[in-house]
């Protein structure tokens, strides 16, 4: 099966997830590329050139906060949905997850986190070793007291962590932050430079792959339909899982996308499988 066949495909399965739930909303996606990132992407090994099927299933534990009443307001199908659905996004490349454990926080405080704050009280204290830390809480803020739906540890970082708000989750959202854990960054990024049109600066600029076109930023710019709206001189696309289009177009990596993960995947995460 071709990579163009699968990505059709995976979309067509994946929009019909979306619609018959009606998520039609975009996020906003709190992770961010710091110094110490720019440092490891300078010196990051990318050894294989195509793709390839690791055949591998990765652990992850699920950590949910309880509420000053006690209660932890997930549903347990939406978060097997979005589970699946990023097996369904990984597939290409035979990666799948599986729900290793799934506990309770009891501790209410630790309901709200404040990205840069009490963040680190959260990870030290319930994190699990060689798998996926993903933690649901209730309320999330970025260092700026912004409310966010989640954020997630670049590879400079040592810890395996998500961390999501309990309403964001999604499947396409979750996906994201998996393609940040495996060092993709939004298509819009511009720490490395502002990607040109003509992509004569697609390999040291914008997300560094140049198989996505360059991205202004999508954010208010797509129609519920999928349509670019008012995106002279640019035509991204608006299916991509690292763009910031509607969460209910989001479908795909591209290819050099999924060549940046398995690259991530055996020479940095391989403790994982």
């Amino acid at each position: 099966m071709t990579i163009k066949f699968r990505k059709s495909l995976f979309c067509i399965i994946i929009l019909a997830l979306f619609h018959n739930l009606g998520w039609a909303q975009s996020s906003p996606c709190g992770t961010i590329v710091n110094n110490a990132q720019k440092t490891f992407e300078s010196t990051f090994i990318d050894t294989i050139s195509t793709l390839i099927e690791l055949n591998r299933t990765i652990n992850i534990s699920i950590h949910v906060t309880k509420s000053s009443g006690g209660t932890t307001d997930v549903d347990l199908a939406v978060v097997n949905q979005a589970i699946n659905e990023a097996g369904l996004a990984f597939d290409p490349i035979k990666v799948k997850f599986r729900i290793a454990s799934f506990d309770t926080i009891d501790n209410y405080q630790l309901d709200f986190i404040k990205q840069g704050n009490n963040e680190k009280d959260i990870v030290k204290r319930y994190y699990k070793q060689q798998t996926i830390n993903l933690y649901l809480v209730s309320q999330l803020t970025n260092s700026s007291n912004q409310n966010i739906c989640g954020f997630t540890y670049f590879p400079s970082v040592k810890e395996d962590v998500v961390i999501i708000r309990k309403n964001c989750l999604t499947g396409a959202f979750l996906i994201e932050q998996l393609g940040h854990f495996f060092n993709l960054y939004h298509t819009h990024e511009t720490i490395f430079g502002v990607e040109l049109t003509n992509k004569s600066n697609c390999a040291t600029a914008g997300d560094l792959c140049c198989d996505t076109e360059a991205d202004p930023n999508l954010s208010g710019k797509v129609s519920a339909t999928c349509e670019l709206i008012n995106l002279p001189g640019y035509t991204p696309s608006s299916h991509n899982y690292m763009s910031f289009s509607q969460l209910s177009c989001k479908c795909f990596f591209s290819k050099e996308q999924y060549i940046r993960m398995i690259n991530t995947l055996v020479n940095y995460k391989n403790y994982l499988f």
